[in-house]
């Protein structure tokens, strides 16, 4: 996805660490322990968590069944007509990075940070989180998809991910809250995107405070 940013703005890309794709929680203790958490220490995650998380949200599982833009896989989450409209940013301190399954890479988009904007005067804890995941659904890959269509399914599509990535903290010992309470219009011009490109949620990532 190209952004409109100067190429100055732009971190370098990062390539995650091979994830941890088996082992963990068994899938029913992690059901029982998933939860939304408020309070944040501020601690980092390794880069190894990240990857762990980021591959229970939306890598690749076996090899591809269907059409689609991500290939050569099948994502772990499913998606409404197999569209695989919905892109993972990863904001940080030093910036943002765009998640890409099939390379196992976070791209970066833009050296600001812009976690500040996912936060709400109601919510501060947002601020202490290390690691904002920001859902951004791409419109344009919807093909042949009616007004309904595009009303609905982002939104599903990112519970979805986001509903993984919860039994991956259970099982992780991370801790994490989805939230859509934010303001939308500054943070899509914080992160520069097109018209065609929709805010839907945002997750909070860290240790319990």
């Amino acid at each position: 996805m190209e952004m409109r940013g100067a190429a100055s703005d732009r971190l370098p890309d990062l390539q995650l660490p091979r994830p941890r794709t088996t082992g963990g929680m068994p899938v029913m203790d992690a059901i029982k322990e998933r939860r939304s958490t408020r309070t944040f220490t501020g601690a980092e995650l390794a880069l190894q968590e990240l990857a762990d998380l980021l591959w229970a949200g939306f890598g690749f599982s076996r090899e591809f069944a269907g059409k689609g833009i991500h290939t050569p896989g099948s994502h772990t989450a499913p998606g409404a007509h197999n569209w695989q409209e919905i892109d993972i940013f990863v904001a940080l301190e030093s910036g943002v990075y765009l998640y890409h399954p099939a390379k196992n890479v976070l791209s970066g988009v833009l050296s600001e940070d812009v976690r500040r904007f996912t936060a709400h005067p109601t919510q501060p804890f947002v601020l202490d989180a290390p690691v904002i995941l920001i859902y951004v659904a791409n419109l344009e890959r919807m093909d042949d998809a009616s007004d309904w269509d595009k009303s609905v399914f982002p939104w599903a599509d990112t519970a979805v991910i986001a509903e993984n990535i919860y039994l991956a903290c259970a099982s992780l010992g991370v801790s994490t809250v989805l939230r859509a309470l934010f303001d939308r219009p500054a943070l899509t011009e914080a992160l520069q995107l097109k018209p065609d490109q929709m805010v839907t949620f945002s997750q909070c990532l860290g240790f319990r405070a």
